[in-house]
């Protein structure tokens, strides 16, 4: 009996020990450029060192089909770190049990997103379902979308010179409405 009541004292006494640490918001950097690779036998890719830092490092990234590439025939995955994805799922946290839409979503999402392994070599390996999605199978190209990267197959994105006069005119009308 003396060795319970001092097992609680000592938990009342000392209840920050057993909360969880506040969470810390980690700072990501943004992800810019572009980098060819191609899939290796076991059908993996690399991410870019430069990227994996700037990431923070994760040993793990989510991967999911790009919902902001779904209007032509032309699809890839986005794959973003924790931290990120975390940020964008953090309106749902609080959404209330009985909204439908923000469930049906969450619900739709969770099913397409898969949360993959980075080994020591920042090599990630995609399930089957979204490589033939994006029509990944040999050659890919990662591009550095800001915040999280995207993964094309080198058919759906040849490389730009720069001297695509139509594509920078485009680009540069863009950057103008967006006040870039």
């Amino acid at each position: 009996m003396f060795n319970s009541v001092t097992k609680e004292h000592k938990m009342s006494e000392t209840p920050s020990q057993t909360q969880p640490e506040p969470r810390k918001e980690a700072f990501i950097q943004p992800l810019l450029g572009r980098a060819d690779h191609r899939l290796d036998p076991k059908r993996r890719f690399t991410i870019p060192t430069d990227w994996y830092e700037r990431m923070g490092r994760p040993a793990q990234v989510y991967v999911m089909p790009s919902l902001s590439h779904l209007g032509g025939t032309e699809r890839c995955l986005d794959v973003f770190c924790p931290a990120e994805f975390d940020r964008r799922m953090e309106s749902f946290r609080n959404a209330a049990l009985s909204d439908a839409a923000k469930a049906s979503f969450t619900s739709r999402m969770g099913e397409l997103v898969s949360c993959v392994a980075v080994d020591t070599m920042n090599r990630i390996r995609v399930k089957d379902s979204l490589l033939a999605f994006a029509g990944l199978s040999s050659d890919v190209v990662l591009i550095g979308a800001g915040f999280h990267i995207e993964v094309w197959s080198l058919a759906s994105r040849p490389k730009l010179d720069g001297a695509e006069a139509d594509v920078l005119s485009r680009l540069a009308a863009e950057a103008q409405s967006m006040g870039f």
